[in-house]
């Protein structure tokens, strides 16, 4: 409760203090001063509410911190500094401090651009090399292949090559072979269609795939071809779809008579010596060939789940066990942040001494060092909690990623949108499942429409990307693009929940203004019954101490009345209990006021 907001409190002893030097003709006046009832007028307190709001600090609060707060995401999260995959960014690192208490539980805070930038971290493809290739091909597969092909003559048809002409086009066996024949690039390469870093890449880190399953997926027939060495070294390590795709972009821009760089020239050269034809073969049979693994891979993963769930367990298991320490290095950083902070903040603004209320600033410091301790010791369950929670999570969506990446079509689309916005599900999950108490219906359908709003833009700006980064950026080192996409997304998803919350759909600020009123007059009713109850208990005090007191005089006044005595006594002990000063106290006063008056008036 603000300090605008409350009515003024008064304890029994200030009231006995006030009413201490009363009489009983000014006691109901001093209570009337003190005022019984509110000090502030309602319209003002509610004005003051409303106020809270709209106010421009809301303004900074809701909009002008979060889009600084998004470029720092930008840069902070950018893959090269290797802090995509902890969660850890600006924005993460401001809510939680500001929230910051040493109370005993974690609040993880993550925008959708931190969640979206750590699935595409979990996407990454495994990393290529040497090593890599030889679990996924074996040279003797590749000789036996030729075996089949050439079925023991020394010459035979490529398998997708041909002539200008329409001929097909003859490969040797051997290179010497070719040699003796003429035709020295003409010796036969056996070639996988689909390249193995391309297998790799989308295949490897699927958890339903064993490497046995890629090694049968990569040197299947289904993906191999025997080309002559002329036509594979033009293909290089590209797909045939990218040979193709090179060569009628470099014809095109020498026809329009554009300048080819000397790589160009050279690439071109080496694609025109083979023809239309050969290329075309080449991407239908890479159609064949994707569609050829694609069921490949369908069928040992079926396979997998239904005889080897343990491998397939294992391998989502140490994936998803990847992540989650990635992510637990993120939360014990924040959790050493967070109190680190509070501490120094703390000190400047109350001293390392006083803040604390120690005598020194050596016992402060050890006071405040023993108090983050103390913490981070009370953290280490609730983080194993959250870990526990977060490799669920991970697990969930490797296999979702898993079966997305082996399903086509509509379906293939619902699955990777459950697997984009399966930690805004969770958060919905979590919204939905918060008491009334916590959250009315309203609250609780804005929060969702905001949290699918903020994920459904964030996927959208990297989804679109390419358009997005168009013009001057598209000429920027790759780095400063990542940098602009990720700013970009979090700017846009910043705005869209500020113009949501403006638009206020469910009617949510109205319904936190009413229960703001509610509150901010229930606590001040509540200071009126305690101020209420200490009037009442001194008030009745004050009545029975005066009553007793004026009994007291009353005989003192009778007993000298009856006994003809003088009541002056009497009277100025009555005069004094009701605060009136006498002027007239003697004979010699009243003389002297005869004296001094031109008339008496009575």
């Amino acid at each position: 409760m603000t300090q605008q907001h409350q009515q003024i409190k008064f304890e029994v002893n200030q009231v006995t203090k006030a009413l201490s030097g009363a009489s009983p003709l000014q006691a109901s006046r001093v209570l009337i001063d003190m005022e019984l009832y509110e000090q502030q007028d309602s319209l003002a307190v509610l004005n003051d509410i409303y106020q809270e709001f709209e106010s421009k600090s809301n303004l900074m609060e809701e909009l002008v911190t979060p889009l600084a707060l998004s470029v720092l995401d930008g840069v902070i999260s950018h893959k090269d500094l290797k802090l995509n995959r902890t969660g850890v960014s600006a924005s993460r690192v401001w809510q939680e401090i500001q929230g910051f208490d040493y109370g005993d539980n974690i609040h993880v805070v993550d925008t959708a651009v931190s969640k979206k930038q750590q699935l595409e971290a979990m996407r990454q493809p495994r990393e290529y090399s040497k090593e890599v290739r030889k679990t996924m091909s074996k040279r003797k597969h590749l000789e036996q292949n030729k075996d089949r092909h050439f079925k023991g003559n020394t010459q035979a048809y490529s398998s997708i090559e041909y002539n200008e002409d329409g001929s097909r086009i003859t490969v040797y066996r051997k290179q010497a072979v070719a040699e003796n024949k003429g035709h020295k690039w003409k010796a036969s390469d056996t070639d996988h269609v689909i390249p193995v870093k391309q297998i790799n890449d989308y295949y490897a880190n699927n958890a339903l795939l064993t490497e046995s399953d890629l090694m049968a997926i990569t040197d299947g027939d289904h993906n191999f071809i025997e080309i002559s060495n002329s036509f594979n070294r033009a293909k290089g390590a590209k797909n045939f779809s990218d040979m193709q795709q090179q060569k009628q972009s470099l014809e095109s821009k020498q026809a329009r008579g554009e300048k080819l760089s000397r790589e160009e020239k050279t690439q071109l050269k080496k694609l025109s010596r083979h023809s239309d034809k050969s290329i075309e073969e080449g991407v239908q049979k890479q159609k064949e060939s994707e569609q050829a693994i694609l069921n490949k891979a369908r069928e040992k993963a079926l396979h997998n789940v239904k005889e080897q769930k343990w491998q397939v367990a294992k391998k989502a298991g140490g994936q998803a066990a990847e992540q989650t320490g990635y992510q637990a290095l993120g939360h014990a950083i924040i959790l050493f942040i967070k109190p680190l902070l509070f501490e120094v903040t703390d000190a400047i603004q109350n001293g390392f001494s006083e803040g604390v209320g120690k005598a020194s600033t050596l016992d402060g410091l050890k006071f405040r060092f023993t108090r983050v301790m103390a913490y981070l010791k009370r953290q280490v369950l609730p983080m194993l909690l959250q870990g526990a929670k977060d490799f669920l999570q991970n697990f969930a969506k490797v296999m979702i990623e898993a079966v997305a990446d082996l399903v086509t079509g509509m379906f293939k689309s619902v699955m990777k949108v459950i697997s984009e916005g399966f930690s805004a599900l969770i958060g919905a999950a979590k919204i939905l499942s918060s008491s009334r108490e916590q959250m009315s219906r309203a609250q609780k359908a804005d929060a969702i429409v905001k949290l699918f709003a903020a994920t459904a833009v964030t996927f959208a700006v990297f989804t679109f990307e390419n358009t997005l980064l168009k013009g001057p950026l598209a000429a920027m080192p790759d780095f400063v693009k990542e940098i602009a996409l990720t700013t970009l997304s979090g700017v846009a998803s910043t705005i869209v929940v500020y113009l949501l919350d403006k638009a206020d759909i469910f009617s949510t600020k109205m319904e936190l203004r009413s229960k703001r009123v509610a509150e901010v007059f229930e606590y001040r009713v509540e200071q009126i019954k305690i101020n209420t109850d200490a009037f009442s208990a001194e008030s009745v005090r004050k009545l029975a101490e005066d009553k007793l007191r004026f009994k007291a005089i009353d005989e003192q006044m009778q007993q000298a009345i009856d006994a003809d005595k003088d009541v002056n006594p009497a009277v100025y002990a009555l005069a004094d209990q009701f605060k009136i000063d006498l002027q007239i106290k003697s004979t010699d006063d009243f003389l002297h006021l005869l004296e001094s008056s031109d008339a008496l008036v009575v």
